[in-house]
């Protein structure tokens, strides 16, 4: 996808409540720091999407959410999500 980088965190966890990327976006993208634990992740107050755990061997990866979002929330405890859009 083109486009610009429009938000970028490295530690976002569910008591940081509701993040607003101040931007439209074209897509979002997350990657769940821990390893057995899989996170829910609340777009726009509606859309509820599950970002899987991350591998134990370490790997780095991260879920792609197309469309146009202007606020997340991390709902599950325990997890800290890496993030970023694309606007």
């Amino acid at each position: 996808m083109n486009g610009s980088l429009v938000y970028s965190d490295t530690s976002v966890i569910s008591t940081d409540g509701l993040q607003s990327l101040n931007h439209h976006t074209s897509a979002i993208y997350f990657w769940n720091q821990n390893a057995t634990v899989s996170a829910t992740v609340v777009l726009n107050g509606i859309y509820q999407v599950v970002i899987p755990a991350s591998p134990a061997n370490g790997a780095y990866m991260y879920h792609c959410i197309p469309g146009d979002y202007t606020t997340f929330q991390v709902s599950t405890a325990s997890c800290t999500l890496s993030v970023y859009a694309i606007g």
